[in-house]
């Protein structure tokens, strides 16, 4: 069982600003957005043109590196985000693009020439999801080994496109590419260790409030059918009673499902999430709990 996204992921709106910036930068033109974001050591140091620092994901993407990037945020960061902070997982975003382009002019600052690139923000992306899921949410689940081969299809892909693209095209990317994404990796792991703890202690809360739920509702399924036909009004109990066994059986199957969705997206996302049907759907169900623990 993976983590599932909120309602508002806070990933997909970060890739929707992408998008729209690239749109937008396609229109206006690339080497004008190019010559005013890229990286620039150089420039930042002696001309102090600090916003390169965070501009420079924003410029242009290679084919491969789109593909990389959007499969990463739109795919993967939901999952990630569930165990950070509400505010923090976009704040560490921000902060890793900042950090990665410090770096780079810090080690290259006389140099003059320009990066771009969002490869350091996927495998910083890539690098908390395969570590949050091997050493955390392995104690609880098991581990989604179907998304994590698909992860590496995709990084598969992406190291071969880029190869392929910089060999046709002779452009000299692979460095930048490679230097970026060996950067997100280290980050990734920094971010990791520093909000371990809370992820633990989200998902051991999740998982308690889970058991709790679920050890109710076991000594409730024993006396289910019983207690769903004495406690029905009496019109209920003649239009139950006229209903075919086999139909009956349908029925509580069909709530025994509602319940067990709504019992996993408590362990999955916590009490939080659920929405006002739910909530609803389980005060009745607590009504029901009560009136069985008072006989």
């Amino acid at each position: 069982m993976e983590l599932r996204y909120k309602t508002v992921s806070l990933s997909r709106v970060f890739l929707g600003i992408f998008l729209v910036a690239h749109i937008v930068f396609y229109f206006i033109g690339n080497e004008i957005a190019y010559s005013l974001l890229a990286l620039n050591p150089r420039l930042v140091i002696f001309d102090i043109q600090i916003w390169r620092l965070f501009t420079f994901p924003l410029v242009s993407l290679s084919i491969p590196e789109a593909f990389l990037f959007a499969y990463t945020f739109w795919v993967l960061g939901p999952k990630v985000e569930n165990c950070f902070h509400k505010n923090y997982f976009l704040l560490s975003l921000v902060i890793f693009i900042f950090l990665q382009g410090f770096l780079t002019t810090a080690l290259f600052g006389k140099e003059n020439f320009y990066l771009v690139g969002t490869e350091g923000l996927s495998f910083y992306l890539i690098t908390l999801y395969y570590l949050i899921y091997f050493r955390i949410v392995s104690q609880y689940e098991t581990l989604p080994l179907r998304s994590m081969v698909q992860t590496a299809f995709v990084i598969f892909f992406w190291l071969m496109a880029s190869m392929l693209d910089s060999y046709i095209y002779e452009r000299n990317t692979l460095v930048n590419s490679f230097s970026f994404a060996l950067v997100g990796i280290f980050v990734g792991s920094l971010s990791y260790l520093q909000n371990r703890s809370f992820a633990i202690e989200l998902l051991q809360q999740r998982y308690l409030d889970f058991i709790s739920f679920r050890k109710k509702l076991e000594e409730f399924e024993s006396e289910e059918m019983d207690e769903l036909i004495t406690k029905k009004n009496e019109t209920e109990m003649n239009e139950a009673s006229n209903l075919p066994k086999e139909e009956i059986k349908v029925n509580l199957s069909f709530t025994e499902d509602n319940l067990n969705r709504i019992l996993d997206k408590i362990l999955e996302k916590g009490k939080e999430s659920l929405t006002p049907e739910e909530i609803k759907f389980l005060k009745e169900y607590s009504k029901k709990l009560n009136k069985y623990g008072e006989k």
